[in-house]
């Protein structure tokens, strides 16, 4: 089942009551790791109330990890309590209802069954798990630059998605954006850690 028609049912759900992910865990089954990355990613990717402070890094830590589980040969995924038990309101839930055809069917159109080596391999799915982590640590990095989460969410939803449909062009596309997300953190990073230097510098010698 397609990761939009697994969220769909289980938003149609719950519509009148809160969406607990272990819920999620349970709809997923065996395609759980593909699922659950994907579920986690795409609140940072679609505006939604969020439920608490500190959302985009708990969403973060629950890819972590998932990717590290998959790296390390689980046959599921698992979730701490404090992120199992965490609950999407009817009013966020009905906003990802809204949203979630809009943003995955472009995708998921062109997704399909294709040099799954790189995708079912034992090796794949290590290579798949590292990256997963990697980007969600990306993402709930706290840069004071808006936006700068969106490029490693969309990569780890093309890597979702290459693993839910056993599609490799996915997950090659995946591991070609992984690249480029780490560059533009680390030039990002770069200019920041400058700026700093800059402002320390100039502070430093006012004071003298």
């Amino acid at each position: 089942m397609k990761l939009s028609q697994t969220l769909s049912q289980l938003l149609v759900e719950y519509a009148d009551r809160p969406l607990p992910l272990h819920a999620l865990l349970k709809q997923a089954g065996n395609n759980g790791f593909g699922t659950i990355a994907g579920m986690l990613t795409i609140p940072m990717l679609i505006p939604i109330p969020i439920p608490l402070a500190g959302f985009s890094a708990l969403m973060g830590s629950g890819i972590i990890l998932v990717g590290c589980q998959l790296a390390l040969g689980y046959d599921r995924p698992s979730l701490p309590q404090r992120i199992d038990r965490l609950e999407l309101s009817p009013t966020a839930s009905q906003k990802l209802l809204k949203n979630i055809d809009r943003l995955l069917q472009p995708i998921e159109r062109i997704a399909r069954h294709r040099l799954s080596r790189f995708s079912n391999s034992w090796w794949g799915y290590r290579i798949i798990g590292i990256c997963l982590a990697w980007n969600a640590l990306l993402m709930s990095l706290p840069l004071p630059i808006p936006f700068t989460n969106l490029l490693p969410a969309y990569t780890i939803l093309f890597l979702a998605i290459g693993l839910l449909e056993s599609d490799g062009l996915f997950i090659l596309f995946g591991y070609a954006m992984t690249t480029a997300t780490t560059i533009f953190f680390v030039s990002i990073t770069g200019t920041i850690w400058q700026l700093i230097n800059h402002w320390f510098q100039t502070f430093t010698i006012g004071m003298i």
